[in-house]
C-alpha cells in the first residue's frame, strides 16, 4: 500500500490538532507537516511537496481567494483541498475555478476529510451534493440563455470609492467588524455601505452581496 503525504494549513491550533489526530488514525495517509500562515506554508510546501495540501482560506497573513491562488500555484500539479467555514454555496465554485480539487466545510471534516482526500488523489473533484446541484443548475441556466452566459449585476459608476473598498473586503470573507477595523470605520458605517451597495447593484440579500463580491476577485 502506498502511503500518501498530507500537509495542513490552518491558523487554529485546535483544528490542526483535530486533523492531525484524524490523519494519524488512517493508515493510507501520513502527516508531513503543518503551517499556520501563508508564508510558512509556501516555504514548507516547496520543500516537502506533499501529495495533498489541505488549507483554510483565512490566515493571519492572507485572506480569501488570494490564499487559494497562492497555494494552488505552489502545490501544482499536486491536488489541493480547501477546508473552510465560509459558505460553500458562495465559495466552492470560485475555489474550483482557481484550480483546487475540492471544497469541504469544516463542520463536516471529521466525517468526510479522508473520503475527500481519497477522491481527489484519485483524480476526482469533490464538492458536497448541495454544491453539485447548484453548479448543475448554473450550467443549465447558461445553456438556456441565447448568449450562453448568466445574468450578473454590473458594478455601477455611482458607487463611491469607499463602497468599492468595502465590497472588496466582503469578497475576501471579512466580517463587518473586520472591515470596520481595517478601514478605520465604525461597524454601523460599514453596515450602511453594505446596504447602499446592495441597493445600487439590485441585490436582494447579504448572501447575494457576498456572492457578487467574491465573483469580482
Amino acid at each position: 500500500m502506498v502511503v500518501k503525504s498530507l500537509f495542513i494549513v490552518d491558523d487554529h491550533d485546535i483544528v490542526r490538532f483535530g486533523l492531525e489526530t484524524l490523519i494519524k488514525h488512517n493508515l493510507q495517509f501520513k502527516l508531513c507537516g503543518t503551517a499556520s500562515t501563508l508564508a510558512s506554508a509556501l516555504e514548507a510546501v516547496a520543500k516537502l511537496k506533499p501529495d495533498l495540501l489541505v488549507t483554510d482560506m483565512s490566515l493571519p497573513d492572507s485572506q480569501g481567494l488570494g490564499t487559494v491562488r497562492a497555494l494552488v500555484q505552489a502545490q501544482s500539479p499536486r491536488p489541493l483541498v480547501v477546508l473552510s467555514m465560509h459558505d460553500e454555496l458562495i465559495y466552492a465554485e470560485q475555489v474550483l475555478n482557481l484550480g483546487a480539487q475540492g471544497y469541504l466545510m469544516k463542520e463536516h471534516a471529521h466525517a468526510l476529510l479522508m473520503q475527500v482526500a481519497q477522491a481527489v488523489l484519485a483524480g476526482e473533484r469533490w464538492v458536497s451534493p448541495k454544491v453539485s446541484e447548484q453548479l448543475l443548475n448554473r450550467l443549465l441556466a447558461r445553456r438556456n440563455r441565447s448568449d450562453g452566459s448568466l445574468e450578473t449585476p454590473k458594478l455601477q459608476a455611482s458607487m463611491s470609492m469607499r463602497e468599492v473598498q468595502v465590497l472588496e473586503k466582503i469578497g475576501t470573507g471579512k466580517t463587518t467588524k473586520e472591515i470596520a477595523f481595517s478601514l478605520s470605520l465604525s461597524p454601523r458605517t460599514v453596515d450602511v455601505h453594505r446596504a447602499n451597495i446592495k441597493k445600487k447593484l439590485n441585490l436582494r440579500s447579504g448572501t447575494e452581496l457576498v456572492a457578487y463580491a467574491v465573483s469580482r476577485l
